[in-house]
């Protein structure tokens, strides 16, 4: 985001949780609430995460919150994350799955905007 505050806008969207203690629990520090089941418990998520971020000094950028019937989830396969970058209203770049390890690479899309923007 430092790199590209002049020239992009970053925004998170707080989606389905992953490890929910009530439908996959990984742990107490992992799985620490249920999955919401109101917009309104997924808005309140979204602000404890925003919150978290702050205490440690890492910086987010704005956050949105999935509808509950995960609309945003179900539309570009978030689950449980992902980078997108949309540039004049369209789709150019999304990420991809590591083929070194699971999950993906931050890398690829700090790549990807060096290249393009």
């Amino acid at each position: 985001m430092a790199d590209f505050q002049e020239k992009a806008r970053f925004l998170v969207v707080y989606i389905t949780e992953a490890h929910s203690k009530d439908e996959w629990p990984v742990g107490k520090t992992i799985s620490f609430c249920n999955q919401p089941k109101t917009l309104q418990e997924r808005i309140a998520l979204a602000n404890l995460y925003k919150n978290k971020f702050s205490e440690m000094n890492l910086k987010l950028p704005n956050i949105a919150v999935d509808s509950i019937s995960n609309d945003f989830d179900e539309m570009f396969s978030a689950w449980p994350i992902r980078f997108f970058v949309v540039q004049n209203g369209k789709l150019v770049f999304k990420a991809q799955p590591s083929k070194d390890f699971y999950g993906y690479d931050i890398n690829d899309l700090s790549s990807w905007l060096h290249a393009n923007v």
